[in-house]
């Protein structure tokens, strides 16, 4: 049996392995005499003044218990902390600013004693101390005269507040462009006045990201010293040291940083990083720990990837910010896209989204068949590019005409981003090429050789650096194809059209991309910008899932070139996200499409067609005016007015209110409503009563929950466990947009339970085929 003894000697050694010498009674000294009894450990500064007691415990004795008898050892003794251990489970606590917290090592003496020097600079407790700092009003930053945002103020405040209650992991949403680094800089500003930490770690991803922090830091905190750590030997010259995670990682350890060297860690876009071992790193460190994020919560985007959902909760449980009862997260502080929008403070933005039929059914000759998600990645055909690229001129034609517009192509890989730049140089109007020769007094040579260009690891011999500059600063160029460079951490204010080529099944890189454009600029008198989204990730994420087409045969094989693939786009993990490679690794060979060998249009736009003249309407325009109209009509229309209340109405009362409503300017009837809210089985009284709002629409998910419930209610006396469990996993992939069909059980999950061959020893051959059918049929009522 364990005894406390043994529990002593890994004491001993998490000590010496945090540079203490043991058996230096000036600085560690055992079974001290206190008034209450005697210390286990007195843990001593360099003058050999009381830091801290340790309290240990035998194994089997959870340490926490420990904490009044080691309080009053540490106040008899006049040490400002306590470490309550049994050699495998460690707390280390300041009882006059919380409660005691998990540790996974003992701090060093240096740190210990730092931090306990930092109280004497307090103005009282945590709270007086803070309350004597006043929050920000107007300031310069970066050469010009900025006066604090509300929702900045609320962040310092609900920081403060989380603080002094005793919390130690804050997590602060914020929408991009909001300025979630001006915002961390102006609560370490305060913290540091205040004497709350003397010592941060400023966590980031990329080293790019590192330096725009720096630049932040520099300009707000230039009393308080920023350091970028690159590797090698760790940096003691700043009080603020700013490191990627990888970086940091390696400098942990004996000769690293040490548990307690940091007093606040913050951890930027935190939803990247709390996984495998960079969730090891952020642990290793007894700090307060903030994460900051522009991820969009489920309220606001619809989540498709299962994996995904897990790492934004996983992200959640990590900051304290997990409601397990409600299934939720509760950030510290949130600022979303939609309330900074409603505020003023970031664009509005609208959506055109466009489809054009090779980008969405493929194509298909003898022997050989290209996959609708194979474009950009596998294969591309410039007469799809094409297409696509002279919607989108038409689209934005007149906007053009007011001033140029500075956008970003999102590409899916190398290969597609060269093809795009030479067409978009290629295909730019005469008149747009003189036009904007004029705008931007340059000559119209200049322009068509420089209108567009590629942004890529690859670009300019692998330093982009020059021609993101150029970018940002120059007229020329105003387009930029990027792939996975200028989709985070880019900060751009006249960036007003995002064309998104690239399809994504994660939500967190769609709100990314979004966020680009998301920043105002009065400078040009930009209050607006506009997503052309040619790859259905805006539908994908905010409207219902589309049903696969069966790719389109176009006949004989078109004239092709193999190009050698050497694209390091990056590969697209399972949440939908793209891990770029630090290295180029060849890809298969990328299959080159000529123009004229396919025939691609756009088979649909954000339009319906109403009226016997097929009048092209805006669909979200109808909705809107769809529910004015029945607003209007409830004050003055007696049928509307009778439905309202609830009451029935005649054959004769239909059929003169849907002759009214069908009336010429918006021919408002059941099938222009059915296409426009796109609910296939809708009735005019249900628009009526949603537009009402006493009723309302199922919503995707629900729609799938009935048709499964439907399902299964009608077949409940045959259903064993085995086929239940097995439905339960299918309506999971129907709700992440799966289509039913047979290869769908050949994949995961269904494949780790024995894929097709389990699935018809389940429910047998002819009856699965039924199923899937009726099904299909159901989620398609």
């Amino acid at each position: 049996m364990s005894t406390e003894a043994d529990a002593r000697m890994l004491i001993d050694k998490l000590l010496e392995a945090a540079g203490w010498a043991i058996t230096n009674k000036a600085q560690v000294s055992t079974e001290e005499a206190s008034s209450d009894g005697r210390a286990d450990y007195l843990l001593k500064d360099c003058r050999t003044r009381p830091l801290a007691v340790i309290e240990a415990k035998r194994f089997a004795v959870d340490p926490y218990t420990a904490k009044e008898q080691a309080r009053d050892y540490a106040q008899s003794l006049g040490a400002p902390f306590i470490i309550l251990s049994n050699g495998l489970e460690h707390y280390f606590w300041d009882y006059s600013d919380g409660d005691a917290r998990p540790v996974l090592g003992m701090p060093s003496q240096a740190d210990l004693e730092r931090r306990a020097n930092i109280k004497i600079y307090r103005k009282g407790s945590l709270l007086e101390s803070l309350r004597v700092i006043p929050y920000p009003g107007r300031f310069t930053f970066k050469g010009e005269e900025i006066e604090t945002r509300p929702y900045q103020l609320e962040c310092l405040k609900k920081a403060d507040d989380a603080l002094v209650s005793g919390r130690r992991r804050m997590l602060f949403e914020m929408a991009t462009g909001a300025g979630k680094t001006l915002a961390i800089a102006m609560l370490m500003k305060r913290w540091f006045q205040a004497a709350v930490v003397s010592r941060i770690l400023f966590l980031v991803d990329r080293i790019e990201l590192a330096k725009q922090a720096k630049e932040t830091f520099d300009d707000y905190l230039r009393d308080w010293p920023a350091v970028i750590l690159y590797g090698g030997k760790r940096s003691l010259e700043g009080q603020i040291v700013v490191g990627t995670l990888d970086t940091i990682a390696g400098q942990l350890g004996s000769n690293g940083f040490g548990h307690a060297y940091f007093d606040l860690v913050v951890t930027d876009e935190c939803h990247r990083s709390i996984y495998n071992t960079h969730r090891a790193t952020l642990g290793h460190f007894d700090a307060i720990h903030i994460g900051l994020t522009a991820t969009p919560n489920p309220g606001e985007l619809r989540w498709i990837s299962e994996h995904e959902r897990r790492l934004v909760r996983n992200t959640y449980i990590f900051f304290d910010c997990w409601n397990a009862a409600k299934k939720e997260g509760r950030p510290t502080f949130e600022y979303g896209i939609q309330r900074a929008i409603n505020d003023g403070f970031l664009s509005n933005y609208r959506i055109y989204h466009a489809e054009s039929v090779l980008t969405y059914e493929g194509a298909e000759w003898e022997g050989e068949e290209i996959k609708p998600g194979a474009w950009g990645r596998d294969v591309e055909s410039e007469d799809r590019l094409k297409t696509i690229i002279q919607e989108y001129f038409a689209a934005d034609v007149e906007r053009a005409k007011k001033r140029p517009r500075k956008t970003i192509v999102f590409a899916v890989s190398e290969k597609q981003a060269s093809i795009l730049v030479r067409l978009l140089n290629r295909f730019l109007t005469d008149e747009g090429c003189l036009r904007i020769a004029q705008q931007t007094n340059r000559s119209p040579s200049q322009v068509r050789q420089e209108y567009a260009k590629k942004i890529t690891c690859y670009t300019n011999n692998g330093n982009p650096r020059p021609i993101i500059d150029q970018f940002k600063y120059d007229p020329l160029p105003l387009m930029a194809v990027s792939v996975d460079m200028l989709d985070t951490g880019y900060d751009h204010k006249e960036v007003e059209n995002l064309v998104m080529l690239r399809p994504t099944k994660s939500a967190i890189k769609y709100a990314q991309m979004r966020g680009r454009g998301s920043r105002l600029c009065p400078r040009i008198g930009k209050t607006e910008f506009i997503i052309y989204d040619f790859a259905g990730n805006t539908k994908r994420f905010n409207d219902p899932g589309e049903a696969y087409h069966k790719p389109r045969l176009v006949g004989p094989a078109p004239d092709t070139t193999t190009v050698q693939g050497d694209d390091t786009g990056g590969e697209i993990t399972q949440d939908g996200t793209t891990e770029p490679k630090p290295y180029p690794e060849p890809r298969p060979d990328f299959l080159f499409i000529r123009e004229g060998s396919l025939n691609d249009e756009i088979r649909a736009r954000e339009i319906i067609l109403v009226g016997p003249k097929g009048l092209a309407m805006d669909r979200k325009v109808y909705r809107e005016k769809w529910e004015e109209k029945v607003i209007e009509l409830r004050k003055s229309d007696p049928a509307v007015e009778k439905i309202f209340r609830g009451e029935k109405l005649t054959n004769e009362e239909w059929e003169a209110l849907t002759r009214r409503l069908n009336s010429p300017e918006y021919y408002f009837n059941e099938e222009s409503l059915r296409r426009a809210f796109e609910q296939p089985t809708g009735s005019l009284s249900d628009f009526i009563r949603v537009a009402l709002g006493i009723d309302r629409f199922l919503t995707r998910k629900e729609r799938i929950e009935k048709a499964f419930n439907s399902w299964v209610a009608e077949h409940s006396s045959s259903i064993n466990p085995a086929q239940a469990q097995m439905l339960r996993l299918l309506k999971a992939r129907v709700i992440t947009g799966e289509e039913i069909t047979m290869r769908l059980f050949s994949r995961p999950p269904f494949s780790l339970w024995g894929g097709l061959t389990r699935m018809e020893q389940l429910f047998g051959k002819e009856q699965l085929l039924q199923m899937v059918d009726e099904l299909s049929d159901l989620l398609a009522a």
